[in-house]
């Protein structure tokens, strides 16, 4: 098969400097399914990551475009606006350079917030970046302090989406090591993103079980919790937050197997959720993030395990499905 086109573009965004992005379009002669993907890097990554760069490749392949975009400044907000503009200038249904049906929103780390943050605006939610603290408000001369009302944060650190999507343009979201706390804190949450994703909106997670990031027991609770549905999550044994085993080579090798096995449950979940969406009264099978067909029935949670093999490395996943 043909390699996938890959061509480094800059993204005008009016008043402020273009924004590069490196676009990964289906080989010559694939047919192309009409719909994209638009991966935003983590904190201190870039559109070149190893992993986002395998993933574009794999849904490339596969008949879908692909855009990395880049995002130095670690500020939510920004980032949102950033996505929100490839979006548009590459993928929107009338305007965009490369017009698709609907596009898939994802990343890694934080690029995970910014794809739940879109997502739930162009619905015509809205979400916060950040657990807002309750203030005190000052007190007048010979009263007691009052305790204001925690307030949704406003831009600065969120943005408000453009509304000319239309509301079902992104049918899912594949979020890689979703930041569900920090690494010191693990009691200021940042799920109010994840609860905000709506229920019409597929959504994959995949995640380290040694994530200091997102700790298995406290994900659990949020992830059922969430409207999203059919939500996936795979949660990689050993695994950290950069979804690798460490520095040494044979980990390096375990890693790169893991980004092969990763883009290929990314293709497989934006395939059926393409499916899915096409279908009028379609059958409840599904397919998992390992690719296998399940009959897990509306509000059923089916728990597996697996172990896969790439190579001489092999890894433990547990998928959980909430259909």
């Amino acid at each position: 098969m043909a390699e996938p086109i890959e061509k480094e573009i800059s993204v005008p965004s009016p008043g402020k400097v273009a924004i590069p992005v490196l676009l990964t379009s289906p080989p010559t002669g694939v047919k192309h399914s009409g719909f994209a993907l638009l991966l935003g890097p983590g904190a201190g990554g870039d559109e070149k990551t190893a992993l986002l760069t395998a993933v574009a490749d794999e849904v490339a392949r596969q008949g879908h475009f692909c855009a990395r975009y880049r995002a130095k400044v670690p500020n939510l907000g920004f980032r949102v606006s950033v996505c929100m503009r490839v979006m548009e200038h590459l993928f929107h249904p009338t305007k965009g350079i490369h017009p698709q049906k609907g596009c898939f929103l994802g990343g890694h780390s934080m690029g995970t917030r910014v794809a739940g943050t879109v997502a739930a605006q162009l619905a015509g939610g809205d979400t916060e970046s950040e657990p807002a603290a309750a203030k005190k408000a000052p007190a007048a001369k010979g009263k007691k302090a009052t305790v204001a009302p925690a307030k949704k944060r406003a831009s600065s650190t969120t943005a408000s989406v453009d509304s000319n999507f239309p509301a079902d343009f992104v049918p899912g979201l594949v979020l890689y090591s979703y930041p569900l706390h920090t690494a010191d804190n693990t009691k200021a949450l940042r799920d109010q993103i994840l609860l905000d994703i709506p229920s019409t909106t597929a959504t994959l997670f995949v995640s380290g079980l040694k994530d200091n990031m997102c700790q298995p027991s406290i994900f659990a609770k949020v992830f059922k919790e969430m409207k999203s549905t059919p939500r996936e999550v795979v949660q990689v044994t050993d695994a950290d937050h950069g979804l690798g085993f460490g520095s040494s080579k044979p980990a390096q090798a375990k890693k790169e197997a893991l980004a092969e096995a990763i883009s290929e449950w990314t293709v497989a979940f934006m395939d059926e959720a393409i499916s899915q969406r096409s279908e009028e009264g379609g059958s409840s099978m599904k397919t998992t993030a390992a690719g296998k067909k399940g009959g897990a029935g509306v509000g059923e949670v089916t728990k597996k395990k697996a172990d896969l093999k790439k190579e001489a490395d092999e890894w433990t996943v547990a998928v959980s499905t909430v259909a």
